[in-house]
């Protein structure tokens, strides 16, 4: 019985991972324009690193390595958390802001779902030593970037947007401060479940103003009309500083990938400001990206007190929408040539050939001893663009047999001008 790949993984195929080195390439050549640095930080960190952000619930979703000696460790389940710790260990030194992206893989043990897995890639944006509005619209304009550089359109994405002390301030006009948390939480999977769940489950919380919450959830749409509405729905401190806040990052923004939407509450355990999240059009698949603003982290991790903005892309959900929409990679892996030996006689020449060509060219050349025949066959199977036929006649006039594979037609070409 063959081994099986482990449950929540993917295995890349050539196809499938050149494809991936393609779309990471396109989200390279964005961050970098926006005068984003790459970094990498080690697959497993220590866990009281791990769950410092999400506190000790965290731990059942780390694949946690077998202790030796004291050192606890686990694998990363995001970027954020490791980047952090990079950013601490040279905060003093580094001109601030500091703006780092990554593309790498992580672990979260976890059900598998569709575009949810085990291990799986993010392409990551982290900015640190900001607290300004202009900060929280770089980051989001590099995603908008990132997806139009890979072929979608306002036809194919929007972004959510909301902000922790809105939804918050909103709330606190009618919700104890100590149940805020948790009906945040609540907020938060307010799409994933129905109206009579949702309904019962703030009825459990002892909520009582059960329509208030819903009106405050049910504001989502294009700002121009939202954000009228919502600026006069409460007059505390906090939820106006929202408000404000808010406001100013969607007037940095091109308006028509975005949309005001107050159930956005995305990890409002550490989220401190802005938060959103990127959908497909219909919503037919999990968030392709989600992120927002998290000035305490570098704090409580133990470095000095410095805002914090950024978010994560999923390879995974990514992949789905860019197929779905006809819009992956067309993938080509075949050589540019391959040289067909005719016999040993001509095996020194023809290597020298390929070495010569190898400089700039994909070249490939026969490894089982082949007949020519068979030769020209696998050529055609790997999808070699061109084959150059050595034999000992033509190369007594310096030349070799070029042949097209895809029109078939042959011609003699001077070796000097290969």
């Amino acid at each position: 019985m063959p081994f099986e790949k482990v449950k929540g993984t993917a295995d890349f195929y050539p196809e499938d991972k050149e494809a991936m080195n393609q779309i990471y390439q396109k989200l390279r050549d964005v961050a970098r324009k926006y005068s984003f640095q790459e970094v990498e930080s080690p697959a497993f960190e220590t866990l009281p690193l791990l769950t410092a952000k999400s506190g000790e619930e965290i731990k059942t979703q780390i694949f946690t390595l077998e202790k030796r000696g004291k050192e606890e460790l686990g694998l990363r389940f995001d970027l954020t958390v490791p980047q952090t710790r990079m950013f601490i260990a040279k905060q003093k030194e580094l001109s601030k802001p500091i703006k780092w992206f990554s593309f790498s893989r992580m672990w979260r043990y976890e059900q598998p779902q569709k575009g949810r897995m085990r291990e799986f890639y993010q392409f990551n944006i982290e900015l640190f030593g900001s607290n300004k509005p202009e900060a929280d619209a770089e980051v989001i304009s590099i995603l908008i970037d990132c997806l139009l550089a890979l072929g979608l359109t306002e036809k194919d994405f929007f972004i959510k947007i909301n902000n922790k002390d809105l939804l918050e301030g909103l709330l606190l006009d009618f919700i104890p401060k100590n149940k805020i948390e948790e009906v945040t939480r609540l907020i938060d999977k307010s799409s994933k479940i129905s109206e009579e769940e949702f309904e019962t489950a703030l009825k459990q919380l002892d909520i009582k103003e059960i329509d208030r919450v819903k009106e405050i959830i049910k504001q989502k749409g294009a700002p121009d009309e939202v954000l009228p509405y919502v600026e006069n729905m409460s007059k505390n401190e906090k939820s106006q500083k929202g408000f404000e806040k808010l406001k100013a990052v969607v007037e940095l923004l091109d308006k028509k990938f975005i949309k005001v939407d107050l159930s956005t509450a995305r990890g409002l355990v550490y989220y401190t400001g802005t938060v959103f999240e990127c959908f497909d059009i219909d919503e037919r698949f999990r968030a392709i990206a989600g992120g927002g603003r998290y000035d305490n982290m570098i704090q409580l991790f133990g470095g000095e007190k410095t805002p914090a903005t950024g978010f994560g892309l999923g390879y995974s959900v990514l992949s789905l929408v860019l197929d779905e929409r006809g819009l992956l990679p067309k993938i080509d892996l075949g050589p540019d040539y391959y040289v067909a030996i005719v016999s040993d006689k001509v095996r020194k020449q023809a290597m020298e050939i390929v070495r010569k060509l190898r400089k700039n060219k994909k070249v490939e050349y026969d490894l089982t001893g082949r007949n020519l025949t068979n030769q020209l066959q696998y050529a055609s199977s790997i999808n070699a663009k061109q084959t150059i036929i050595v034999g000992s006649k033509d190369l007594e006039k310096n030349q070799i047999t070029l042949r097209d594979m895809k029109s078939g037609e042959e011609k003699k070409v001077q070796i000097s001008e290969l």
